[in-house]
């Protein structure tokens, strides 16, 4: 039997707030001029809709490379929109299982939704060669913005224990990269708005997951030990690029690791500590900056041998940097850092200490108004470890502002 208020259903705004679970059923009875038990009837039916129907459109990205695009139209969508929808990102449609679905709505609506989920084994390919970087950089000129208005103090970004190449959760290097780019987008508006006089990119170490660190390395990687490298570097050029037009100075500091390790065998170092892919990756970085007038604010910083560890001054405030991997825990930091000062070693002049390895952010007082901070990291995760402890880390780059030995601002990115 229809119900006098059957009408509604015609009404995309009304199909909206009954599937909202903040709205209850009385709220809606009066918005609507009905009753509460017809509210709640339909509730218990599964109303559902697939799009948002109101003017514009909302896409979707999940970390298994899949995409959703949804939209209010006039017309239902075809497969061939999808196909050009898939083509308009530079992709292959071919390479993706795209399905679309329409619902109408009456008055000439329709709610569409197109889906494309990368088929088993595909792959795009990376654009990663050094010589196209170079390219490409020779003619960058980022707008810069008015210095005059900086706020004085010095943006810290810590992407840290990226393991490029280790997959994981079902997520491999792309979704990596995605994670990436979203941690120097979301710095980059952070940046625009606080104006820094100085920043900081400290690279914490492992940025590579390599293939000599465990045993289980070789059958979890997604990708050879060079494109390991390759990837790596171009999504640590991207952050450079995103931020040495927001202010006058950007120095970039990395520290060895042991995933950076470069090894002859499971866990035996080839060389001294600086032999280390993320510090080649930094050497790179260097005369990349160096041939590019664009970049002519930044500078690159690594350790001296023998030291693992390193110290940088910004915004009257010294900063020192290790991976981490020297103690035997998070908690055993605190104690490392005591020695490196007793050695008169490099982290002995900090004010503020960084640690990666870890994979949790720490945030501890240390000693006499020093601070010890570990950055969580943007790998893809470790299954055994959670099925071990049942914990599981926030992913993204700890960023924070200083000033004269000051932090604030703290977030993760």
């Amino acid at each position: 039997m229809a119900h006098k208020h059957d009408h509604l259903f015609n009404n995309p705004a009304f199909l909206t707030d009954l599937q909202d679970p903040s709205l209850s059923a009385r709220f809606l009875a009066d918005k609507w001029g009905t009753g509460k038990t017809f509210i709640t009837k339909h509730r218990s039916q599964g109303i559902k809709v697939d799009a948002t129907p109101v003017a514009g459109e909302t896409t979707e990205t999940a970390s298994d490379g899949s995409r959703t695009f949804q939209a209010i139209r006039s017309r239902p969508v075809t497969l061939e929109d999808a196909r050009e929808w898939v083509r308009s990102s530079g992709d292959n449609p071919d390479h993706f299982n795209i399905s679309v679905r329409s619902i109408a709505y009456g008055n000439d609506q329709f709610s569409n939704r197109m889906s494309a989920t990368p088929k088993p084994g595909y792959k795009p390919e990376l654009n990663v060669s050094v010589d196209e970087l170079l390219q490409d950089l020779s003619t960058y000129a980022p707008e810069r913005l008015d210095w005059r208005r900086n706020r004085g103090g010095a943006f810290v970004i810590c992407p840290s224990d990226l393991q490029v190449g280790k997959g994981d959760y079902g997520l491999d290097h792309h979704n990596l990269a995605e994670r990436v780019m979203w941690s120097w987008a979301r710095a980059e508006a952070f940046c625009r708005e606080y104006r820094p006089s100085e920043i900081l990119i400290a690279e914490l170490g492992d940025s590579i997951e390599n293939i000599n660190s465990t045993s289980s390395q070789r059958g979890t990687n997604t990708l050879a030990l060079t494109e390991q490298v390759r990837l790596a570097r171009r999504l640590l050029l991207e952050g450079i690029k995103r931020l040495a037009p927001l202010t006058p100075k950007l120095t970039y500091a990395a520290v060895p690791s042991n995933h950076g390790s470069v090894r002859i065998g499971p866990k035996s170092p080839e060389n001294h500590v600086l032999d280390d892919y993320g510090i080649e990756i930094a050497e790179q970085l260097r005369d990349v900056v160096e041939n590019s007038p664009a970049l002519s604010n930044v500078t690159v910083v690594v350790p001296e041998i023998p030291n693992e560890t390193l110290l940088v001054e910004v915004a009257g405030t010294n900063i020192g940097m290790a991976h981490g991997h020297q103690a035997n825990s998070a908690d055993g930091l605190g104690k490392f850092w005591q020695g490196q000062s007793h050695g008169r070693l490099p982290l002995s002049e900090a004010d503020i200490a960084l640690f990666g390895h870890w994979h949790s952010l720490r945030v501890q007082q240390s000693g006499n108004a020093r601070w010890l901070m570990v950055s969580p990291s943007s790998d893809n995760g470790s299954s055994w470890f959670t099925s071990r402890t049942g914990e599981k880390s926030d992913t993204g780059m700890l960023t924070f502002t200083v000033q004269d030995a000051h932090w604030e601002n703290l977030a993760i990115l």
